[in-house]
């Protein structure tokens, strides 16, 4: 799902400038509630701690950096579907962003189930807000500025809004969950075709066939997020054409965040001339492993700073070239 969220996130930024009359109300109804439960995490990744020392080239790139920082969250009921960290570089116009996989083991104090070790599952106690909170203490106390969230029903709105997205399916897929509210029946025989927005929701959340049946396996959340980009790189030829401002209308409607109105029209001035091919994204380095009683994906914790060195490294080389390009 990585690239849909990339056009998202373009898509978004795109809205603030081809429909900012409306943000004389951004405050009052596009954000969450504030959570007076902010989590508090626990060390606890069963990785090799990085060294306070090791930190330091990291820290001095974070602080003299103008990058602003958001989270990008999917949302299923109480839990986050899919979460993605993003940093804008305004000056260099370039976005990098990480995807922290939904079974990402973090525990905060006072929540000690199982499930409640998934990062997905602070959405549901903390809100958005303490998400911010969560993946700051993952990402080493890099700062998390914005939320951004979505549900699937913007996510078929999208697609509606661009007359469907075209997928080449190689193997039936055919998948039913009766618990999930509402009940998900997912059937799509092998072949071409143009998926609808609420035929694209079942495609999004494809993981697994049903026992037996011989069908399409994306072996697990992580085969699931892989799969996904091809079907969202189809959608970019849409998205980004003629058709954009009815897909970012459609996905506003669905958008919480609480990005200020100042901070949104700077952010709109900020983004223009930001081209795809300076959008970089990937995974946050770590593994899947069954431990500590569960499924989890464990995060890398000394791969992570080396990551968050690069992206904002990145951004103090393009700088020096322009400088280097501006006294030439």
């Amino acid at each position: 799902m990585k690239t849909f969220w990339k056009v998202f996130t373009v898509s978004f930024i795109s809205f603030v400038i081809l429909f900012s009359g409306v943000f004389w109300s951004f405050n009052n109804f596009m954000k969450e509630d504030d959570s007076d439960n902010l989590p508090v995490v626990v060390v606890d990744d069963g990785n090799e701690e990085v060294k306070e020392e090791e930190m330091d080239e990291l820290l001095k790139l974070v602080k003299k950096s103008n990058r602003v920082n958001f989270i990008l969250l999917g949302l299923e009921g109480p839990r986050s579907d899919m979460m993605m960290f993003v940093s804008f570089d305004p000056e260099n116009k370039e976005l990098a962003a990480i995807s922290i996989p939904r079974d990402t083991y973090l525990v905060r104090e006072g929540y000690n189930a199982a499930d409640q070790k998934k990062i997905n599952a602070a959405y549901g106690a903390h809100g958005a807000t303490g998400v911010k909170s969560v993946v700051s203490s993952l990402l080493f106390d890099v700062p998390v500025d914005y939320y951004v969230t979505v549900t699937y029903k913007g996510v078929a709105a999208i697609v509606d809004s661009i007359g469907g997205v075209p997928v080449h399916i190689p193997k039936t897929m055919e998948y039913d969950d009766p618990y999930s509210k509402p009940p998900l029946h997912v059937y799509f025989p092998p072949g071409d075709r143009v998926l609808t927005g609420s035929e694209s929701i079942g495609f999004l959340r494809y993981r697994q066939p049903n026992k037996g049946s011989g069908a399409l396996d994306r072996n697990g959340d992580l085969g699931r997020i892989e799969a996904q980009q091809e079907f969202m790189k189809s959608a970019l030829d849409k998205v980004l054409g003629p058709k954009l401002p009815n897909a970012v209308a459609s996905a506003f409607r669905h958008v919480k965040t609480d990005v200020d109105l100042d901070d949104a029209m700077k952010l709109a001035k900020d983004a223009i001339g930001l081209k795809m091919d300076s959008i970089e994204i990937t995974k946050i380095p770590g593994e899947a492993d069954y431990k500590y009683g569960g499924s989890y994906y464990f995060h890398n914790p000394r791969e992570t700073k080396n990551l968050l060195i690069d992206i904002y490294s990145d951004e103090d080389t393009a700088t020096e070239q322009k400088t280097t390009e501006d006294e030439k």
